[in-house]
C-alpha cells in the first residue's frame, strides 16, 4: 500500500502534495491497490474492485520504514537545499515560507495560497483569505456562542442577577465561541476576520439571546444600542488572542486539515 500521485479535480494538474501548485485546491490522497492497482481511501482495509486485503505492516516494520523515510527525506531536502542555495535558485512561498515543490508553481503546495500575490498590496491581502474554510469557521462559531449565550442568560435568569450578569454571560459566549474557531487558522488575518465576523453577528442577535432566554417575556436593550460595536471589538481581540495563546491547544484535539 503506498501514496501515489493525486490529480486535481479542478485543473487535472498531478501532484503528490497536500495541495494542487497550479491552482491551489486541496488534493485528497489515495493508495493503490497492490492486486489490482485501483485507487482506495488511505484508511481501506479491503479493495472496494477485486477485495484483496490491504495488509498493514507492523509497528516494528512501520517505524523502520518511518525512520528510514525520514533520514532519507532529511539527506533529500538538504542536498537539494544546499544546491539551490548554491544556485541561488531556492523559491520559497511568500505565505508560510515553505519550499516550493515547482520553481514555476502558482500555488504554494503547503498552504495552498497563491506565490506571486505581494502579501502586503491589497490583492496579496484578498489572496491571503481562506474565504472558504473562513465563512463555514464563522457560521459554527457564531452558533456555538449564539447558543451558550441562550444557555447562559437563562442560568442569570433563574439567579435573578440580570442587570450586571447578562452582559457578564454574553461576553463569555462570545469568548468561548470566537476563542475555539478563531484557533483553527495559523496566520492573523484570517483569525481576526473570523472573530469579527462573528462577533458583528452576535452583536446583532445578542438582545435575542437574552429574549429568548426568557421565554420572549420582555424586549432587552444591551449597551445603550452600541452592542454590535462592542462585540465587533471584542470578537477580534478574542480572536488574536487565540490565535496567538489557544491554537496550540486546540490542535490537540482537533485535526483541523482533516475537515478543511
Amino acid at each position: 500500500m503506498f501514496l501515489n500521485m493525486v490529480k486535481c479535480p479542478n485543473c487535472g494538474e498531478e501532484s503528490s502534495s497536500n495541495f494542487c501548485p497550479n491552482c491551489g485546491e486541496k488534493l485528497e490522497k489515495k493508495v493503490i491497490c497492490p492486486n489490482c492497482a485501483a485507487q482506495l481511501d488511505p484508511e481501506s482495509v479491503f479493495c472496494s474492485e477485486c477485495g484483496y486485503k490491504i495488509e498493514a505492516k507492523n509497528e516494528d516494520e512501520k517505524a523502520s520504514d518511518e525512520e528510514e523515510k525520514t533520514e532519507e527525506t532529511k539527506e533529500y531536502d538538504k542536498d537539494e537545499i544546499t544546491e539551490k542555495e548554491t544556485s541561488e535558485e531556492i523559491k520559497r512561498c511568500p505565505h508560510c515560507n515553505d519550499i516550493l515543490d515547482e520553481d514555476d508553481a502558482v500555488f504554494c503546495s503547503n498552504c495552498g495560497k497563491a506565490i506571486n500575490a505581494d502579501i502586503n498590496s491589497s490583492n496579496g491581502i484578498i489572496e491571503s483569505i481562506n474565504f472558504k474554510k473562513l465563512i463555514i469557521v464563522s457560521i459554527l462559531g457564531f452558533i456555538v456562542s449564539f447558543v451558550l449565550g441562550i444557555i447562559l442568560s437563562l442560568i442569570i435568569g433563574l439567579t435573578g442577577q440580570g442587570t450586571i450578569g447578562y452582559p457578564i454571560a454574553l461576553i463569555i459566549a462570545l469568548f468561548i465561541g470566537v476563542g475555539f474557531f478563531a484557533s483553527f487558522f495559523e496566520d492573523i488575518l484570517n483569525s481576526g476576520l473570523t472573530g469579527i465576523i462573528i462577533g458583528f453577528v452576535f452583536g446583532l442577535l445578542s438582545n435575542t439571546c437574552v429574549e429568548i432566554s426568557s421565554g420572549l417575556q420582555f424586549s432587552y436593550q444591551l449597551f445603550s444600542g452600541y452592542e454590535i460595536i462592542i462585540f465587533t471589538v471584542l470578537g477580534l481581540i478574542f480572536a488574536l488572542l487565540a490565535n496567538k495563546f489557544l491554537r496550540n491547544i486546540v490542535l490537540k484535539y482537533i485535526d483541523v486539515d482533516k475537515y478543511f
